[in-house]
C-alpha cells in the first residue's frame, strides 16, 4: 500500500473539525485511505449497499441520528 501525502491532513482535521469531506476523481483510493484510517470508534458505513441507501434517502435525519463517529462512503449517491 502506497503511504499518501493527504493521510496527515486528513487526520488533522479530524481532529478539531465534526466533518471532513474527501473528494476526487474516481478510482484513486478515497475508499482506500478512508480504511486505511479506519479506528475502533468509527463505524463505516457505504451508501453503495442498498438498504443503506434506502434509509438514507427515506429518512436522512433518522439515519444520522444514531451514529456518533462515522464514515460515509458514497455520500454523493443521497445528496439530500
Amino acid at each position: 500500500m502506497f503511504d499518501r501525502l493527504i493521510e496527515a491532513r486528513v487526520a488533522e482535521a479530524l481532529g478539531d473539525t465534526p466533518a471532513v469531506l474527501i473528494v476526487g476523481p474516481r478510482r484513486v483510493g478515497k475508499t482506500t485511505l478512508v480504511r486505511k484510517m479506519d479506528e475502533p470508534a468509527r463505524e463505516y458505513i457505504t451508501l453503495d449497499e442498498q438498504t443503506n441507501l434506502d434509509a438514507a434517502r427515506g429518512d436522512p435525519t433518522a439515519f444520522i441520528r444514531r451514529l456518533d463517529r462515522v464514515t460515509i462512503d458514497e455520500i454523493q449517491r443521497a445528496p439530500e
